[in-house]
This record gives C-alpha cells, structure tokens and sequence, in this order.
C-alpha cells in the first residue's frame, strides 16, 4: 500500500515537473550565447539567428536578453513571433512565458487569416488570442477597415474595441466616433460620442449610434442630424432609425426638417415624428403637430407630406386634417391644403372639402387689411374648394367652386366705401397689385347686395366659419 502511494506521488511530481517545465521559455538556437548572474537571477544573453519556443508559440530575434527565473525575455532586431496561423512582427518586444504576452514597444504588426493590424506600439496575449495596440492604428480586413488611437482585438471572434478618432470603413458604410465597438460576425456596430455614419447619399450624426449591417438597420440616439448629400436637406431629432435597404428613415421627439436654399427661402418642419421616403421622387412626411415656414408662407396641420417631383424646380407640400395656411396677410382654413412650389416660390394652393368625412367645413380665405386703420375689416371668401394663384409671393386670383360666398370691402381715395356681400356657384376673384379684391365674375345663380358705409351696421360681416387665427409658427 505504501509503495502504491509512493508511486502515485512520483508521478505527480513528474507530471507537475513536466508541465512547468513545458511552461519554461527554451532557448533552441543561436549563433552566440553568454551567461551570467545579475544579483542572484540568472540571465542569458543570445545573438545571431536566435529561436525561443514556449508550447506552440516561437519566436524569432536578432538579439535576446533571457531572464531564466523570471521565465522572460527581451528581444532586439527583426523580431517574429508564430503562434499557428499568428504572426506578429517588431523591432524590440519583451515576451513573459508566465502571462504568455508580448509587448512590442516598436512599430508592430499582426497578421492572422481574418486580418492585418499595425500599430505604433501593441500587447498579445497569446492565451486570450487578444490584442491591444495603441498609436496609429489600423485594422483591415477584405470587408473593413478600422483606424483609431487604440484598439483590442479577439481573433476568436473578430471583435473590435476602438477608442480614440475611430474610423470604420465598410462596403456599406463609413462610421466615425470616439469610441466603437465593432463586432464583425455578429453584423453589430456600437459607436458612442460624436458619431457620424455615412451611407446612400446621406450622412448621420448623433451621441450614440446601433448599426446593424446585416439587417441594414442603423439606430442613432440623442442630438440626431441626418443630411441628405444630394438636396442640403437636414433632418434633426432626438431618435432615429435608418434603413438604408428601402431608403426609409424616420426621426421623432422634436423633430425637424430644414433645406436650406437662402435666408428666405428656407423650409422648415417640425412635428412629433418626421418620417424619408428618399426612393426618387423623395418625399417626407410629418405627423403631429406640424408647423411649417417657408420664407412668409407658415402652416399647421396634424399631417403634412413634403413631395419632391422628378422636376427640379416643382415641389408640394399637402396638408390634412383641418390645417391652416398663412401667406402674408391671408389665411387658409380647409379639411384638406396642397400648395404647389415652382423654384422654391409659392405658386398654386389648394384647399378641398372632404365631403365623405363627418364634421367638414367649407374652406375659408381670410384676407387682412394691409392698411392697419382699417385692420378689423377682413375679406373673405368660403366654399367647398378654393384655389389660390400666386405671383412674386402675391395673391393674383381665388376660384371657388360649390356655394361660393364672399364679403369683400370697399375703398375709395384710401377711405371706407361700404361692403359687398356675394353668392353664387362657382366664384373667379381677381385682386389688384394690394391684394385687394378688383373684379368677381359669378358662374352660375348669382346674388350680390351693396351695403354702404352708413349701414354696415345692419349686416353681419363675417361669414360662417370665420376664425381669425394668431397662432402662427415660429423658427426654433
């Protein structure tokens, strides 16, 4: 029994003594090697050709230093070190067999069959499979690429851990950040501070960004901003989501769309959630709470959709439900409003009556005095459908179809000269250069009455439907 425990203890010893020994750096060539202690280590110096081997790791030097009771070494000129389909090539490295590490204090490169990373300085962990490398740095790969000031990857999986001026090229998209995390066979991109992604003609920026590549999917949070590059279109907001397969994209919580053209001419929307259709002709649609300004043409509506055309110079903004329209002095109040646009100018609006849907109200167009002594004196005009030409951003005439009414004032030498009270079918309105109304030609069961000024009082003058709104929108 004692003799059987005996021999089970020596091969443990054995065993144990094999493994350290596997464990301990072996020196297999050099062209030159000296020996000596260096208070009470012993250290080994090589030069010429010289090959260390610790299990499946060897590396290769010009000169090395080998410090035999720490179980490490420096290593001087040309140095290579292979682990399997590892490479990893410097100038001066130092190798710890205990943490199976090298540090490369030198311009370093690493070369596996998934990729190439240099940098100007760089730690393997030959056990983790994991890299750290810092200064310059610059991973590629047939599918990407990945520049940054310091980087940690795992070759097992073909993650990446950039921090510091990061650049990731892909063939979908090119991210930059402060920081991202690259997760290359997962399909997973996670980039956080000043982050900016460009792909299809567009570019996006936020705080912090999800980009997912095989769904084609990106997520940004927090200080959004997304510029299309072909039309100086920017969409800003809170959260946004991408998806660059169908070109759709859409924005919420404080969302704004701007296309900048000149001062005046600027468009912007806000609402709630603001939604890109950039598949040509693009189009872009806003919900809730809707405002829109476009040099004096202001808007509001629970819905609007900005239409691009296959015209450069032909745009339409539509607007439902019950919107509101401002240009200059006249108000527009409709179920339903689409404006035309030639050249960023206002040049058609057309309000309509949903007759299908329950609770419409006929259109209603409000003109207000330009002349602010008689600022209480409104001209207005009301009907199923009305439609307003414009020219140089002034009304130039008003068609009004089914049970068209009108009450427009009348002046003589600037002084007030009673009003008119008109009814009729179908209503044709042309006004002179001051927006006022010159002529009115009624198509079908016309009536008209005159009231002077001395009578005014016995007429109402306002007609069903008058709302004077003060709400208009603002820049913000």
């Amino acid at each position: 029994m004692i003799k059987r425990i005996a021999g089970i203890l020596l091969i443990v010893f054995l065993l144990g003594t094999a493994a350290y020994a596997q464990d301990k750096i072996e020196l297999k060539k050099s062209d030159k090697l000296t020996g000596k202690v260096i208070e009470g280590k012993t250290v080994r110096e090589a030069s010429g050709n010289v090959h260390f081997v610790q299990g499946n790791v060897n590396v290769y030097c010009d000169d090395a230093v080998q410090h035999i009771d720490g179980n490490w070494v420096e290593l001087r000129g040309n140095v290579r070190i292979y682990q399997d389909t590892l490479s990893l090539f410097t100038s001066k490295a130092t190798y710890y067999g205990n943490d199976k590490k090298a540090i490369c204090e030198g311009t370093v490169t690493l070369k596996d069959p998934n990729a190439t990373l240099r940098a100007n300085h760089g730690v393997y962990y030959f056990s983790e499979a994991k890299a750290i490398f810092t200064g310059d740095v610059i991973i590629i790969n047939p599918a990407y690429r990945i520049t940054s000031d310091e980087l940690t990857y795992m070759r097992n999986t073909e993650d990446s851990y950039a921090r510091g001026n990061v650049v990731v090229n892909s063939d979908s998209a090119i991210i930059k950040a402060e920081n991202i995390d690259f997760l290359k066979r997962s399909g997973k991109t996670f980039a956080y501070k000043n982050v900016s992604v460009e792909k299809d003609s567009s570019v996006i920026y936020s705080d912090t960004l999800t980009d997912l590549s095989f769904e084609k999917k990106s997520i940004a949070v927090s200080n959004v901003k997304m510029l299309n590059l072909r039309n100086n279109l920017v969409v800003t907001g809170n959260y946004a989501e991408n998806y660059s397969a169908s070109k759709y994209a859409f924005v919420r919580d404080n969302a704004r769309l701007m296309q900048v053209e000149n001062e005046k001419d600027t468009l912007f929307i806000y609402s709630k959630l603001l939604e890109t259709f950039r598949t040509p002709p693009e189009k872009y649609v806003a919900k809730e709470n809707v405002e829109i300004i476009r040099g004096n043409f202001l808007a509001k509506s629970d819905t609007a959709v900005f239409s691009r055309t296959d015209r450069k110079d032909y745009d339409i903004i539509s607007l439902f439900p019950k919107p509101v329209v401002w240009q200059d002095n006249l108000q527009l109040t409709a179920d339903s409003i689409y404006a035309e646009l030639y050249n960023r100018k206002l040049k058609t609006v057309y309000a309509r009556k949903l007759e299908e849907m329950p609770g419409t109200k006929n259109s209603f167009l409000l003109v207000m005095n330009r002349d602010t002594t008689f600022r209480n004196r409104f001209d207005q005009i009301t009907g199923f459908d009305i439609k307003i030409i414009f020219e140089n951003d002034s009304i130039k005439a008003v068609e009004v179809y089914k049970k068209s009414s009108s009450i427009y004032f009348a002046y003589e030498n600037y002084k007030a000269n009673g009003v008119n009270l008109v009814n009729g079918e179908n209503m044709f309105i042309s006004f002179d250069e001051n927006q006022k109304v010159s002529k009115i030609r009624i198509e079908k069961y016309p009536k008209g009455q005159y009231v002077p000024e001395a009578k005014m009082s016995t007429v109402l003058l306002t007609l069903p439907g008058f709302i004077l709104r003060t709400d208009k929108p603002t820049k913000r």
